[in-house]
This record gives C-alpha cells, sequence and structure tokens, in this order.
C-alpha cells in the first residue's frame, strides 16, 4: 500500500517541475536611460525700426449730444486730412476707439440747476502707422496744429523681423551649447549628439515713448534708437563619459 501511494506522488513532482521550467521568465530589468542635459540659451540682435504707430485723437464737449459728435466728427476730418496730406495712405489709418459719454459741471461749462448732466463729451482716437519715420516728427507737429488734443505713442516696431531673427536664434543656441559645455566638463563628462532644439520664443518689446512734450505748429523732435529682437531656445545633449 505504501509502494503504491509514492508513486503518483513523484509522478506528479515531475510533472510540475516540467511545467515550472516550461512557464516563460519575466525579468525585470531597468531600462538603460541615456544621460543627457538639457540647457537654455538666449540670443539677441539691435535693429533700426522702421515702422511707428502713433494713436491720435480728438476729444470735444457740448452740452448736446448730437452737438458735441457734430463737433468732433469735424475737428477728426480735419486731423486726417492733414495726416493725409504728409504722406499717410488710407490703409495706414484705423479707428481704435470712439466715446461719448455725459459730464457733469467743466469750466467750460458750469453747473447752473445743481443738478443732472451739465455735457456730453465724445472723443474719437485713430491708430495712424507711420513707416516713413523722417516725417513721423511733422505728422506728430501738424495733428496738434490740425486740432488733435489726445496724442500718444509712437509704438517702434521692425516690419519684417524674420530678416534679423536669424542671427539671434544661432546666438540663442550657441550660448546653450556654450552653457552646456560648462556643466558637462564640471561633471567630468563631454557633450554627444543634440537629441532635441525646441524654441521658447521670439520677438521684441514694444519700447516707451520718451519725445518732447508736443508743441503746435512744430515738428516734434523723435529719436528712433534701436529695437531688441530675441530668441530662446531649449536644447537636449546627450552627455558621454571622455
Amino acid at each position: 500500500m505504501r509502494k503504491a501511494f509514492l508513486v503518483p506522488v513523484a509522478a506528479f513532482a515531475v510533472a510540475f517541475s516540467t511545467a515550472a521550467w516550461a512557464e516563460p521568465q519575466q525579468l525585470n530589468v531597468p531600462a538603460q536611460r541615456t544621460p543627457m542635459i538639457e540647457v537654455s540659451g538666449t540670443g539677441s540682435v539691435q535693429v533700426k525700426p522702421d515702422i511707428a504707430v502713433i494713436r491720435i485723437g480728438v476729444a470735444t464737449e457740448d452740452a448736446n449730444a448730437e452737438a458735441a459728435v457734430a463737433k468732433n466728427s469735424a475737428a477728426t476730418a480735419k486731423v486726417l486730412s492733414e495726416v493725409a496730406a504728409a504722406g499717410i495712405e488710407k490703409k495706414d489709418l484705423q479707428t481704435s476707439q470712439f466715446s461719448l459719454y455725459p459730464q457733469t459741471a467743466t469750466a467750460s461749462y458750469p453747473r447752473k440747476d445743481g443738478a443732472g448732466i451739465t455735457t456730453f463729451r465724445a472723443s474719437n482716437t485713430v491708430s495712424v502707422t507711420v513707416r516713413n519715420l523722417d516725417r513721423l516728427g511733422e505728422i506728430l507737429g501738424a495733428s496738434v496744429a490740425a486740432g488733435s488734443n489726445r496724442i500718444s505713442g509712437p509704438d517702434f516696431a521692425v516690419s519684417e523681423p524674420e530678416k534679423y531673427l536669424g542671427d539671434a536664434r544661432r546666438k540663442a543656441v550657441e550660448a546653450a551649447l556654450a552653457k552646456a559645455k560648462t556643466y558637462a566638463e564640471a561633471a567630468g563628462m563631454k557633450l554627444g549628439a543634440v537629441l532635441s532644439i525646441a524654441e521658447d520664443g521670439a520677438g521684441s518689446p514694444a519700447p516707451v515713448f520718451r519725445g518732447a512734450a508736443y508743441a503746435k505748429a512744430q515738428s516734434v523732435p523723435v529719436e528712433v534708437g534701436e529695437e531688441t529682437l530675441s530668441a530662446q531656445v531649449r536644447i537636449a545633449i546627450e552627455l558621454i563619459k571622455p
């Protein structure tokens, strides 16, 4: 009886061992990661702007709303006529704001009944793109002489920045590579292949105008200066042992 009992057990053990050996083995081997470094770099170039945008407006008041608008329309038409005479094409004129709102007492229209609306104020502002910067001061002076009493700007810009951004981008890449080399050498490594390059942004900020006060019937002195066009990149580079 004892011998008959042991034979099936032995057979089961052999079968189990064979099945276990045939089962695929899953090995948790960590994946090899390529050592790398990721850095950013910025490059910039100085470019003389070739266009400017100014905002020329007229504000008028009257006790009657329709009269205020009529006054404003006539005054604005006169200003725009002078601007056109200075060489500005119609495509470079764009109305940017028009408003009409009630006001209380002013020095010109004192309140008589002690309450209620005294005047209406109409305002019209036109954005003017100036492509000949040599005439910018002349246009500003002529606008004031024609009746404009609300002027802001100019905002200078480069009309075709892509012509110059290539140099800024090259400088940005050179700066990033130089930074990466410094880090790699400090860590006892060398730079290998470039794995990726991504641009974070490119463009130019709008400068703040610091011209002289506007003088009636005179050309306003204007300094054009330079615009800064910049580019920023992020680069991932392989690290190798020296």
